[in-house]
């Protein structure tokens, strides 16, 4: 039985559908025209190793790599998780499951987006700001927000909890204690 569900994906290939089962710490994965799921990432208990996941808050479906990107909110970090694979891979955020707020930590991430050139957006929610990942790096920068303060003002978030991208790269957050949508 699925327990708080938090995030969706859709590949548009195989019309697979994925849900971030948050409360049992998964990510279910159903097949177009299926009411039954499989366990795709995660589903072994709340935990730091690289099988488990804690607080599966969001997803997105990459296309290119097969793979899902998950932002692990409890274990401040975010996982690619490619389909088929036992275990997940740290792509930001922490090793070791502490908060932070330099270049290279997480609080709470909520949400995530990727570009398509494989950069990775978070919604660093409990940080106030939008880190940008370059592929393959694991140092990020703040493109929106400023780190550890919230604010009214448009140049400040609070609580940003979901971070997507239009066709033109234009970047648009949830901007959730503000009860708005920035571009």
């Amino acid at each position: 039985m699925l327990s708080y569900i938090t995030g969706i994906a859709y590949d548009s290939q195989t019309n697979n559908l994925y849900i971030a089962d948050t409360g049992n710490n998964r990510v279910m994965q159903y097949q177009y025209g299926s009411s039954m799921g499989n366990v795709i990432a995660g589903g072994n208990g709340y935990g730091l190793n690289t099988s488990q996941l804690s607080t599966s808050y969001a997803l997105y479906f990459d296309v290119f790599s097969n793979s899902l990107v998950i932002a692990n909110a409890d274990m401040p970090r975010i996982v690619r998780w490619r389909i088929g694979d036992y275990n997940g891979t740290i792509v930001a955020g922490s090793f070791t499951g502490v908060v932070g707020n330099d270049a290279t930590s997480l609080n709470y991430p909520r949400g995530v987006s990727l570009d398509p050139m494989g950069n990775i957006y978070v919604a660093d929610t409990v940080n106030n700001r939008i880190q940008f990942f370059l592929s393959g790096q694991t140092v990020g920068r703040t493109v929106a927000g400023i780190t550890g303060v919230y604010g009214t003002n448009m140049t400040l978030l609070d609580h940003p909890f979901w971070v997507t991208q239009d066709k033109q790269l234009n970047l648009y957050v949830s901007d959730t204690y503000n009860h708005r949508v920035q571009m």
